[in-house]
């Protein structure tokens, strides 16, 4: 049975105005629980009924949610996360009969096709978002194939899919035209007011001070920071410091990594920073934002960097940010796990650093409030569809 969150129930409003639900499994610490959050209260100021539909209610992203919008529990049969989503479709089409909302949205990846079937043959219109890779970098075979189907396959069940990437929306759509009608390519809500004003506002780095590096993301395998520490204990030329930004279960073996290397008076590690005038204050007085990962969707990380006037040294996570990196005079993306070419890479960008006029030009395009009304502009657009089809 659904709940309703008692102290964040949204008034009651016309029945002219649409309804808009977004499911999110928790308010955890990840860009995507962030983007899900930004957009229920986008959508909540600009007077839809908007709602969060989560199985955990709290978490560490929860105090950033409007009192707006409405959040309701999602009944849940299992204790997994994976478990719990595909023991949840009965109860999410029960709230759809219930509540009726003319959007329900997925968050990401995961609850993709868990969304697609909760519409199926109900009033709501269903809309996906592609958050991680389709397909991983350098992954291929009959796995590669099955994954790049059932994604085919989702975005086939659903009225959209959002891509952040046109690499994502040829993959996605591919050759079937049915696929390729349903993808929308839209920028990851991301750059802020405030990153805008600490980019705008940035001082000039003293000469020979220590350079300031910063790593943001969870401490999870994905992430790679092995390969970046072993990275730096290769640096010769510049002084620096480096400070890690996200918790998780790795935290113990990657300060062992850092004494093993001789680096561990360097590195420092602040946990999940939930602040945002905290966060953009660790970018705009950075002077490079290091990103590791094995593969990303369109991570936030590096835009927000950017925005803020700080250099990025990345690996090929992810063909989505490629023309970001280069718009904004950054160093090409390096090879996933090469620690010499990150070494490299770091040298090369410390001593030849952008401009950062350029960089937050590069990624002017994901103002949070330009991209979450594009967002709108979709579901209107969906609806629209919806209207016309039934019209004809």
């Amino acid at each position: 049975m659904d709940t309703v969150h008692p102290k964040m129930e949204s008034p009651t409003r016309s029945d002219s105005v649409g309804r808009i639900a977004v499911y999110l499994y928790e308010p955890s610490d990840g860009g995507l629980d962030r983007v899900a959050i930004l957009l229920a209260n986008h959508l909540a100021a600009a007077g839809v009924q908007a709602e969060l539909w989560m199985t955990r209610t709290s978490g560490p992203l929860a105090s950033l949610i409007a009192p707006a919008v409405t959040v309701r529990q999602v009944g849940k049969a299992a204790a997994s996360r994976g478990m719990a989503m595909l023991t949840q479709l009965p109860a999410l089409r029960k709230m759809v009969r219930r509540h009726r909302p003319d959007i329900l949205y997925s968050a990401g990846n995961q609850s993709n096709l868990l969304i697609a079937c909760a519409g199926l043959g109900l009033s709501a219109r269903t809309v996906g978002r592609i958050s991680n890779p389709i397909v991983r970098p350098n992954s291929r075979g009959p796995l590669a194939w099955i994954r790049r189907k059932r994604f085919q396959l989702t975005a086939w069940l659903s009225d959209a899919t959002i891509v952040m990437g046109k690499a994502d929306a040829a993959l996605l759509g591919g050759d079937c035209a049915a696929v390729r009608d349903k993808v929308a390519l839209l920028p990851r809500p991301t750059v802020t007011a405030l990153f805008q004003q600490t980019g705008a506002h940035r001082p000039p780095r003293p000469e020979g001070s220590v350079h300031e590096l910063l790593a943001v993301g969870r401490l999870v395998p994905q992430k790679d920071h092995r390969t970046m520490l072993s990275a730096l204990a290769r640096l010769n030329r510049h002084d620096w410091r480096l400070r890690i930004v996200g918790q998780g279960p790795l935290l113990d073996a990657l300060q062992q990594q850092c004494r093993d290397l001789g680096i561990a008076d360097r590195v420092e590690f602040l946990g999940f920073v939930d602040d945002a005038e905290k966060l953009a204050a660790l970018y705009g007085g950075s002077d490079l934002l290091l990103q590791s990962s094995r593969w990303e969707g369109l991570t936030a990380t590096p835009i927000e960097a950017l925005a803020c006037g700080c250099q990025v040294v990345i690996t090929d996570c992810t063909p989505n940010l490629r023309e970001i990196i280069e718009a904004a005079g950054q160093h090409p993306m390096i090879p996933v796990g090469d620690a010499a070419a990150f070494a490299d890479a770091i040298e090369w960008t410390l001593s030849r650093p952008a401009d950062a006029a350029r960089s937050r030009e590069a990624v002017r395009p994901y103002e949070v409030d330009a991209a979450l009304s594009a967002y709108h502009a979709l579901f209107d657009d969906v609806m629209d569809r919806n209207h016309h089809h039934r019209s004809g």
